[in-house]
């Protein structure tokens, strides 16, 4: 029968802060920027770390001039410690989560989500799952696809939203979630708009306007406009909202997803071109592919199910 042993026979007494506090040294290879993440005074960052290598008879890192380097032994421990505490996490949630009904549940959920999710697709999702889980601490972000793969395989990130044509990662399980159209949008009275049909080699002579090419829409509008045989002139864009001001001023003909225009169109700042291709991106959820996703994480992908396919047809102009 399974017995559990004194704790002064125990071999390690680790402290789980202890463990945060060294992933993010390992992160930063800097103690000062690691506190500042972790809105620590330096010297607790210090003395957490002192306190690990004491525990393992070990050092952790080498000070090199004014570089602060990784040992062997730190190497080591930096591969094995996202995953032993995400299980402690996995467990602690599982066990709170099995003691409370929704309305008790306490904890934090954390999402990431790209800019055009985070303000278009996410907002109604979580004021539902908020109403449902009053107690439960969301914290929201934007993130581009790799800070946001980057956060979810250390840990620092419990769910994430992508808007891509697919989602291949290390470590990482993705599901495809809803669609999103992409369509051509310029300002009213534009030459094109007046057509019964647009071509893609109709934008030979546009100006048009580009979300910056970390984007999958950038990649997308690329290969399309490649195959299409064309080169128009393009100007970059770092957000989608500069993207549309610039659109409604003139400027050019915009590639956008269809959701993102919806109040625009509506007030006739700016107007959709009838454009004959469909080009679509897919909205993933994804979550560490070896992290046991707890009944908050399914709700919350439930309630997105279940608000995103109700209003499919409300997010196309």
């Amino acid at each position: 029968m399974f017995s559990i042993p004194p704790i002064e026979e125990c071999d390690s007494t680790m402290e789980i802060k202890h463990l945060w506090t060294f992933l993010a040294v390992a992160k930063h290879l800097n103690f000062t920027r690691a506190a500042g993440e972790l809105s620590f005074v330096q010297s607790s960052v210090t003395s957490h770390v002192q306190a690990l290598e004491a525990e393992l008879g070990v050092r952790l890192f080498d000070r090199l001039g004014r570089r602060t380097v990784l040992t062997d032994a730190g190497r080591e421990l930096r591969g094995r410690a996202p995953d032993l505490l995400s299980h402690i996490e996995q467990t602690r949630d599982a066990v709170r989560e099995a003691g409370n009904a929704p309305g008790d549940a306490r904890g934090t959920l954390r999402v990431a989500a790209p800019e055009s999710l985070c303000a278009y697709w996410l907002p109604e999702v979580l004021r539902a799952f908020q109403d449902r889980y009053p107690r439960v601490r969301v914290t929201f972000g934007a993130a581009a696809r790799g800070p946001l793969l980057e956060a979810l395989t250390e840990g620092a990130v419990d769910l994430g939203f992508l808007l891509e044509e697919s989602v291949e990662a290390a470590g990482v399980h993705a599901v495809r979630m809803a669609e999103e159209r992409l369509c051509l949008v310029t300002r009213p009275g534009h030459g094109l708009a007046g057509r019964e049909a647009v071509r893609t080699a109709d934008l030979s002579d546009e100006t048009m306007l580009l979300i910056e090419p970390s984007c999958a829409q950038r990649a997308l509008v690329e290969r399309e406009l490649r195959t299409a045989g064309v080169a128009p002139i393009a100007m970059e864009f770092v957000s989608i909202e500069a993207l549309k001001r610039c659109a409604a001023a003139g400027l050019g003909v915009a590639v956008v997803p269809s959701g993102t225009v919806l109040d625009e169109v509506a007030r006739g700042t700016l107007t959709v071109l009838p454009w004959i291709r469909e080009l679509e991106l897919g909205v993933f959820a994804v979550h560490h592919r070896n992290r046991r996703p707890t009944r908050m994480l399914q709700e919350l992908l439930a309630l997105a199910r279940e608000h995103w396919a109700a209003g499919a047809a409300d997010r196309r102009p």
